[in-house]
């Protein structure tokens, strides 16, 4: 992602007029907002809340850190290289993924399936489950942080082999050569652009996954030390950690994306977040295989797991399992009545949250398109921002807001509102001048400029966004009534894990799954319909 270049090239996609700030170097407005972020933020620590528990001054966040820096750098370092490997086991597994999608297209649909249901899954309930697996060792973050990653890396690579040039892979038809050699020559060097901006928005997934990861047991890591300093209510460790893990989820995302601008300074900047949905292939059989096919794999995979790994049936729950704890036991209306009805709480605070965010990212960015030098200051900012991991923010959020419902529409507030907003701000600034040509002819005003042009421009951005948002979001509501609601089916699970009901904890895992992977097709369905409606040439 490289909004500066974008916003480079596509200067005259936005209306006419300026101020003198428009002429300042985006930098030197960027450095100014960030110094005047950190003057304020110390002026309101040492005042307003001076001596709440909410924010603490940079000062003192630097004086701590010094003070235990060997603490800090210690838990860094296990956490970082535990992110690390996830990142390289889970890319290997998501790009071998893809390339058996491409060699072998009848797959597609069934590793598609699989894929996002790892999407899909609650990483606070499944760590438990891992962690019966992997033992008390550093193997349950680490599997938690490929898993991260898997969906991001599998769609980049997936897209970066569709966007082989057709010329290119006509030329080798030609010459008799198969799919192997094809894929080869042709896909393996198309795909790399797409495939590093993949990897960007993976590096800090993979730092998530790890943190999450050494919550649920793991004696060293940010993830355990964030734990303790919320039970303790150490302000200053908190807004260190909070501090720590942005430095190193944004420069891994700044890093992966310099690389890839260096080894691919041809390619246009691409964004895995806004591709469009596959189009299934209309028919009453395509269409009910296309629903079929992706379920059965899915429950494959569920029992091979457990046979895989020989967890014994006290621990392990299989599908017929979790059907009889909903349905059949005689405990099952008793089950129905705890799942559902902190289901209930959980989607009502995180709807709110995902509509919040999503509203505020898009007129956020017609913002940012009207006003070019604040752009110019809040753009690097917001790309940073978007790639801090949420279990990052989420003790800050605690602080401030406290440990009620708010604090959930909060969190997943902020988990949509970022990425959308980088993502329609992209689409804004590659308006067709020709559009914006025909309105200014016509001395059209800003407000006609957006409903006419940029609005309909931003549209299959913003559906593909908050398509990705409906896990991401379910995701950082469990997390919060994990951390601080105590309400919900996320309390739900931490509590079934703490008691050892691992009947409870496996149906709340599946419910919760199957309502993110719904919830992911119905904006999907919305997005297709739409797309064919007004941008056809978008869907595939």
């Amino acid at each position: 992602m490289s909004p500066a270049a974008d916003t480079a090239a596509t200067a005259t996609a936005r209306p006419a007029g300026g101020s003198r700030l428009d002429r300042v170097p985006p930098r030197l407005l960027s450095s100014a907002v960030g110094i005047a972020v950190l003057l304020l933020w110390e002026l309101l620590a040492r005042t307003v809340y001076a001596g709440s528990y909410r924010l603490s001054p940079p000062t003192a966040v630097v004086v701590e850190f010094f003070e235990f820096r060997g603490l800090y750098l210690r838990n860094l370092w296990h956490s970082t290289k535990t992110a690390a490997w996830g990142f390289l086991w889970g890319n290997l597994a998501a790009m071998a993924l893809a390339v058996t999608a491409t060699l072998v297209p009848w797959l597609r649909r069934s590793i598609g399936a699989v894929v996002l249901t790892v999407f899909c899954l609650p990483f606070i309930a499944i760590a438990p489950i891992l962690r019966l697996i992997t033992g008390p060792g550093n193997a349950t973050p680490i599997a938690l942080s490929a898993l991260a990653v898997v969906f991001t890396t599998y769609v980049a690579a997936l897209l970066g082999f569709d966007l082989a040039p057709g010329s290119a892979l006509d030329v080798i038809r030609s010459y008799g050569r198969g799919r192997l050699t094809a894929f080869r020559n042709v896909r393996v060097r198309a795909s790399v652009p797409a495939l590093f901006a993949g990897l960007q928005i993976a590096a800090p997934a993979a730092f998530l996954g790890a943190v999450v990861g050494e919550f649920t047991g793991a004696h060293r890591g940010l993830g355990i030390l964030t734990v303790r300093a919320l039970g303790a209510l150490q302000t200053d460790r908190i807004w260190v950690i909070a501090v720590m893990s942005t430095i190193v989820a944004t420069g891994g995302y700044l890093a992966i994306g310099a690389l890839g601008r260096y080894l691919c300074p041809w390619s246009p900047a691409l964004d895995v977040g806004a591709v469009p949905v596959p189009r299934i292939e209309p028919g009453l059989l395509n269409r009910l295989a296309g629903l079929a096919a992706p379920i059965a794999v899915v429950f494959v995979f569920w029992y091979a797991f457990l046979w895989v790994f020989g967890i014994e049936p006290f621990f392990a729950k299989t599908p017929v399992d979790v059907w009889a704890e909903l349905f059949s036991v005689s405990e099952a209306p008793e089950t129905r009545s705890i799942i559902f009805g902190a289901l209930g709480t959980t989607m009502w605070t995180t709807s709110l949250g995902y509509v919040v965010g999503l509203v505020g990212a898009l007129a956020s960015a017609l913002v940012f398109i009207l006003v070019p030098w604040l752009e110019r200051a809040l753009m690097p900012i917001a790309v940073a921002l978007r790639s801090i991991p949420i279990i990052v923010t989420t003790p800050v959020i605690i602080l401030f807001v406290g440990r009620g419902l708010l604090t959930t529409t909060a969190i997943v507030a902020v988990m949509s509102f970022f990425p959308t907003l980088v993502n329609c701000y992209t689409a804004m600034t590659r308006t067709p001048e020709g559009i914006l040509d025909v309105l200014k002819s016509y001395d059209a005003t800003s407000a006609a400029s957006v409903r006419n042009a940029y609005l309909p421009t931003s549209v299959p951005a913003l559906l593909a966004s908050a398509r990705i948002a409906v896990p991401t979001s379910l995701l950082g509501a469990t997390v919060a009534e994990w951390l601080a609601t105590g309400d919900g089916i996320g309390a739900v699970m931490v509590t079934a894990f703490t008691r050892n009901d691992f009947k409870i904890l496996w149906v709340s895992v599946a419910v919760l799954t199957i309502v993110a992977v719904i919830g992911y097709w119905l904006v999907a369905a919305f997005e297709l319909r739409t797309l064919e409606r007004m941008a056809p040439g978008t869907s595939r």
